[in-house]
């Protein structure tokens, strides 16, 4: 494992594993119980889109400590590459399918 400067393993431990792809549920605020993909990461803060109120281009923004990761989306650099190639409502409409898709693999109740 490579670390970053200034970021320890622990660091990372903290973070619980969140990066750009991966599908996180929000635990607190008005948003609260609603599941996102995180578009990209910066310190301590997420940049979050749902395909539905909030797109690639105006994601939510964060504090990782306010969310749950729920797992990764298969191909998330990459998808999410493409996506960003795509008209804006076709980019949310293959957003909303990616999290539709993720979730229907995982069909067990979401916890926080």
């Amino acid at each position: 494992m490579i670390q970053e400067a200034g970021h320890s393993f622990f660091d990372g431990m903290k973070d619980k594993g969140i990066i750009a792809g991966t599908v996180v549920l929000s635990k607190c605020g008005h948003d609260k119980g609603r599941i996102y993909v995180v578009a990209s990461e910066h310190e301590s803060f997420l940049s979050l889109c749902d395909g539905d109120r909030r797109t690639l281009e105006a994601p939510k923004r964060k504090r990782r400590k306010h969310v749950c990761p729920l797992g990764q989306i298969e191909q998330a650099p990459d998808w999410l590459a493409s996506l960003k190639e795509l008209p804006v409502p076709q980019q949310s409409s293959e957003l909303r399918k990616g999290i539709r898709r993720f979730m229907d693999g995982h069909s067990g109740p979401v916890t926080k």
